[in-house]
């Protein structure tokens, strides 16, 4: 077998050896679409890799001219997953220009399999046979160059002219590491591939199609880059995971010092909407165990009469920054009152926008009729001072 064999042989093998990392990558996380368009324009890389080398070994220009009709697959598929994949990759890239070079490499594509033998050549005369390292011989195409092929060509220009938008997008945005690696490979190798295919077509230099080698190094520095991003979202994951198991031991700490406290602890997402109460504050307020709890289910179990009161001074904490305080009555499934002290704090984003409030209950039931039998002595008491008082005052 032929070094010649051997090598385009690796290539495609490399080729398709990515894909289906990517592709089981994809399996495991469906909602990383890069993933999925990286594994096809990986096998559209292998399969253009079999084409340059099928077109290396054609003994007639009727064979090659064929070949590099059917070659145009590959490349139109190349070219449209690079597209997508900036766009989903670096989330970057004008969507008119994107438009743009799948619509000139589509009618590219169409005028391919229109034309006669090709897009690329009008007629191919000849095949020179060219000597390479090791005594071996590759065919390079010898005619006249289709003027068609312009419209092909400027998909090719108007693809380095997205590449470099996406960077350049990219860059600013501070994804400074996708644009240097990934768009600074794409904008390289895309230059030197289109170059060489260019030169070739036009009959400016006699060799053979080189494409797939700077497809290599282009797919390897993607793979490369993408790489390092999966390798840090596990870290992250595993961080997450270590961090949740952390959060949770912490709220069960808290939950055992509340209990032991008799305080219900609860914690108000503003953004959602959503109330995280320990078990003893679902058992204060007479919530479910498993019941879902929000505003709206919070203020349902006030007592009417308290309802406004408390949920001015919840607006107010919103507002100002107060702190909340406020002592209402609660309905309990049952019919009984129950009266809770609240406390708590707010949290604020960098906007100045409430994002949570932390608080805790407590049970002051048995409390309030103290707290009114102490009232009731206190006014008796300023009454008959005042009675007292006028009387004296009418003796003397």
């Amino acid at each position: 077998m032929s070094w010649i064999t051997i090598v385009w042989s690796m290539n495609a093998a490399a080729c398709l050896t990515l894909a289906t990392i990517y592709l089981l990558v994809w399996s495991k996380q469906r909602e990383r679409w890069a993933y999925l368009v990286l594994s096809c324009n990986a096998v559209a890389g292998a399969a253009l890799t079999a084409f340059e080398l099928w077109l290396l070994r054609a003994q007639s220009a009727e064979e090659y001219a064929e070949i590099l009709r059917w070659t145009q697959l590959p490349v139109w598929s190349l070219i449209v997953t690079l597209v997508v994949f900036v766009r989903l990759y670096l989330r970057a890239g004008r969507l008119w220009l994107a438009w743009s070079v799948c619509g000139a490499r589509t009618l590219a594509l169409i005028l391919n399999f229109i034309f006669t033998p090709n897009l690329s050549y009008r007629q191919i005369t000849g095949l020179r046979q060219v000597s390479w390292w090791g005594g071996e011989t590759v065919s390079v195409p010898v005619g006249v160059t289709n003027p068609w092929i312009l419209v092909a060509q400027l998909s090719l220009v108007l693809l380095v002219i997205f590449f470099v938008d996406a960077t350049i997008t990219a860059w600013r945005r501070g994804d400074r590491q996708r644009a240097l690696v990934v768009g600074g490979a794409l904008i390289f190798f895309s230059t030197i591939a289109i170059g060489q295919v260019v030169l070739v077509v036009w009959g400016v230099i006699q060799v053979p199609f080189l494409a797939c080698f700077s497809y290599l190094g282009l797919i390897a520095a993607m793979g490369y880059e993408v790489s390092i991003d999966m390798l840090h979202r596990a870290k992250l994951s595993r961080q997450l995971q270590a961090s949740e198991a952390d959060l949770h031991e912490a709220r069960e700490r808290m939950e055992l010092a509340a209990n032991a406290a008799d305080l219900g602890m609860w914690m108000w997402d503003v953004p959602r909407d959503e109330i995280w109460i320990t078990d003893k504050g679902r058992a204060l307020f007479g919530f479910g165990a498993s019941e879902k709890i929000d505003l709206d289910r919070f203020k349902n179990v006030l007592h009417p009469e308290d309802r406004q009161r408390v949920l001015e001074a919840l607006e107010n904490t919103l507002r100002t920054g107060a702190d909340y305080e406020a002592e209402y009555r609660v309905m309990l499934p049952q019919g009984q009152l129950r009266w809770i002290a609240g406390r708590g704090q707010v949290e604020f984003d960098r906007d100045g926008q409430p994002v949570r409030l932390r608080g805790a209950a407590l049970d002051i039931t048995n409390r309030k009729p103290a707290e009114e039998q102490f009232r009731l002595v206190v006014e008796a008491s300023a009454r008959h001072d005042h009675g007292e008082h006028r009387r004296q005052h009418h003796l003397g």
